[in-house]
């Protein structure tokens, strides 16, 4: 789902908080929880530091996300 938002803006690098609306007003995944947006970030954290994860972090942004493109 966080991959989708990401597809929906290629071009645009996008913190956790912008991916999280993305998913919610797409309804690309089920968000109750007691806090969506502290487990993104911790999917998104864990998932830049996988040499094949999905997504990278912009270097010198902070806290901002992209899709890899193979």
């Amino acid at each position: 789902s966080s991959s989708f938002a990401l597809e929906k803006h290629p071009n645009s690098p996008m913190t956790a908080k912008q991916i999280l609306e993305v998913i919610q007003k797409e309804g690309l995944k089920e968000t109750s929880g007691t806090s969506p947006l502290a487990c993104l970030n911790a999917m998104l954290h864990t998932n830049t530091r996988v040499g094949d994860g999905t997504f990278f972090k912009i270097p010198g942004k902070s806290g901002l996300y992209a899709l890899k493109v193979s």
